[in-house]
């Protein structure tokens, strides 16, 4: 009798186990688990572990994923077979040249006279997007500026490696 109740507890117990699913979130571009999304559900609030994993119930239709570093994104849980990829979100930042205190020889004015904007990109900048614009005068503008930047902007880096070696 005792060995009945215990296969039967067995059995209920492998159901509520498989009632869960296992998912793991990765990045869409490196294909590296994200550790720390924070995913929503119907049964509440869960966040995957350092290797991106994390459970849900088979019970919950939809999942609302977010982190700090990437897109949020809302799915169906019919739509996922066991990784979900997220985009990370995109923060390009400029180059940024930081001096410190030393003798002044000019360098900060030299690096200036450098990185002054031309025509061209004061025109790009100037630019509002809300107004419609040239589409064709821009896309004209940037292919023109892509080919023949290149050979000034490897003058500029020469010009900045030779004035820090001197430096």
């Amino acid at each position: 009798m005792n060995r009945i109740i215990l296969l039967i507890s067995l059995m209920l117990l492998s159901v509520a186990v498989a009632a869960q699913r296992r998912l793991v979130v990765c990045d869409v571009e490196t294909y590296q688990p994200i550790s720390s999304v924070s995913v929503r559900s119907s049964a509440g609030v869960d966040v995957s572990d350092s290797l991106g994993y994390f459970s849900v119930p088979d019970t919950c239709k939809s999942l609302m994923l977010s982190h700090l570093n990437y897109e949020s994104r809302l799915l169906h849980l019919n739509e996922v077979r066991d990784t979900i990829f997220l985009v990370s979100k995109d923060m390009g930042m400029r180059e940024v040249v930081v001096f410190g205190k030393g003798k002044d020889d000019g360098l900060a004015d030299r690096i200036n006279k450098m990185v002054v904007l031309n025509k061209t990109d004061a025109q790009l900048l100037a630019i509002d997007p809300a107004s419609g614009g040239n589409l064709f005068g821009l896309i004209g503008k940037a292919i023109g500026k892509l080919f023949l930047k290149k050979s000034s902007k490897a003058k500029r880096r020469e010009k900045a490696r030779e004035i820090l070696k001197n430096y």
